[in-house]
């Protein structure tokens, strides 16, 4: 259980001297206010911040409940507690029901009792025309009558929370899991964006003009670039889409919004390994995990997860079988490469069909995540990499232009040379293949042909020689000498 604050110096905490308040966020309101709520008091004196704090206190407990109605579900609220009586009043509008009118009655009278609850009283005085007498009279606090407000708006059905229905889209997706993340990043992010812009978070105040100005927007108020933010308005699209078919919303105002993309010069587009880069890799290192992934990645040109994610059975006869990836409908059979035969028979020796191949790289997850079983290798070879010096480094991009994923850029290229067929090599790194025909009515090439396609490949010497790399038809840049 948490510990709970010392009651005479609760909130406060020493920070480089000075003493300043700090409070704890609950977990699903992070993505919103971050872990926790923190301002410096400007005092060294544990007597002044104990006074100086309760304005603090109270405006963070007041941003907290702010969260809180912005998602729309804080347990045994009044705002849950308006929600089950909004269910119960739209049945009651569908069927006509001719006591819909005392439940509307009940909610206004509901909606009084929160605005007087934990009210003070003072006394009045109150002329009658022949004496002046005292009476008490109710005073409610400051948050109550806006409070009470909220509550009537939403029990009677004239404004929807926009994270009301959130939950139940996300059960009725049928996406992978690590994918619901993005459904969860993007609400987060409009919400985010409403309380910055005072836009009042409910579905009804989402309009086409404000879905625009949020597309105009992302980008400079998340600091995240155009693929990021194309993403979340997509799925913002897909759930407006689920909320029009059941709420009275009526239009997907998600319809058409889109950001324009960048144009990305020559010298900044992502590219394939070079022979001597991969040979830096597969050097550069005595440690068997690493360097048994990195080879068979660079020899069947399969992505990060389908390696990490292989067990033993699926490596019978030959070939590899790796799991769907990206739009992959089925599992893919890809033949296993005369260099990685040794590898293979070390690997599964002595082990059942259901072990996993690279047993050492599950990584280390915290209960409950949904990251894929390659994330902790993704991190420990970027790293490795960035220590041998395989780097491409642009000026003011995040991302380098090489990550493990160009060991799959590096396969196709290297089989392409080797005079590979393109709609033969589409089958064997599991791209769409061309046309109506070989794309939806072949049940692909014979896996003799595929298996002499991909021993074509060829590894760069491992022994340190001096590598001449191939000029490409289309390089990324064009080196110009000096004629003179």
């Amino acid at each position: 259980m948490p510990r709970k604050p010392d009651p005479r110096n609760g909130y406060l905490e020493l920070h480089d001297g000075y003493y300043r308040v700090t409070m704890g966020v609950p977990a699903k309101l992070r993505p919103l206010l971050g872990y926790r709520l923190k301002q410096a008091l400007g005092t060294k004196s544990l007597l002044s911040a104990n006074v100086l704090k309760r304005p603090v206190v109270k405006a963070f407990r007041a941003r907290i409940d702010k969260a809180w109605g912005i998602l729309g579900d804080q347990p045994r609220s009044t705002q849950a507690e308006a929600i089950e009586w909004a269910k119960i009043v739209s049945d009651a509008r569908q069927r006509n029901d001719p006591e819909l009118h005392e439940l509307l009655g009940a909610i206004n009278l509901r909606a009084y009792e929160i605005k007087f609850e934990g009210a003070a009283t003072q006394l009045v005085d109150v002329d009658d025309g022949e004496s002046i007498e005292q009476h008490e009279e109710a005073v409610p606090r400051e948050d109550a009558e806006q409070r009470a407000a909220h509550f009537a708006t939403l029990a009677l059905g004239t404004a929807t929370p926009i994270a009301l229905h959130h939950d139940a889209f996300i059960k009725s997706t049928k996406i992978k899991e690590r994918s619901l993340k993005d459904d969860v990043r993007a609400l987060h992010i409009l919400l985010k964006w409403c309380a910055a812009r005072g836009i009042e978070p409910y579905l009804e105040h989402v309009t086409i003009r404000v879905a625009v100005r949020f597309g105009d927007e992302i980008e400079e108020f998340t600091g995240l670039g155009w693929v990021s933010c194309t993403k979340y308005i997509g799925r913002l699209r897909a759930y407006w889409k689920y909320l029009v078919k059941r709420t009275p919303i009526e239009a997907n105002v998600w319809i058409g919004i889109s950001l324009s993309k960048p144009r990305i010069e020559p010298d900044e587009e992502e590219r394939a390994f070079t022979d001597a880069e991969v040979q830096r890799l597969l050097m550069g290192t005595a440690d068997l995990a690493m360097l048994d992934v990195m080879l068979v990645a660079g020899l069947t040109g399969a992505r990060l997860d389908a390696v990490i994610d292989l067990r033993v059975g699926e490596c019978e006869d030959g070939w590899f079988t790796f799991k769907p990836q990206k739009k992959e409908r089925t599992i893919r059979d890809v033949p296993i490469h005369p260099d990685l035969c040794e590898l293979v028979a070390r690997r599964v020796e002595g082990k059942k069909l259901g072990d996993d191949l690279f047993p050492e790289w599950p990584g280390p997850r915290a209960a409950g995540s949904v990251r894929e079983r390659s994330s902790y290798f993704s991190k420990r070879f970027t790293k490795y990499r960035r220590d041998l010096g395989v780097d491409d480094v642009v000026e003011g991009k995040r991302r380098s232009l090489v990550n493990f994923h160009f060991f799959r850029r590096w396969f196709i290229t290297k089989a392409e040379r080797a005079g590979v067929d393109g709609d033969l090599l589409a089958a064997i790194v599991g791209h769409k293949r061309s046309g109506l025909t070989l794309g939806r009515y072949s049940e692909g090439p014979e896996m003799e042909t595929a298996k002499a396609a991909v021993a074509k490949v060829r590894l760069p010497p491992l022994d340190g020689s001096a590598i001449v790399e191939a000029r490409p038809l289309m390089p990324r840049r064009r080196q110009l000498a000096s004629r003179w």
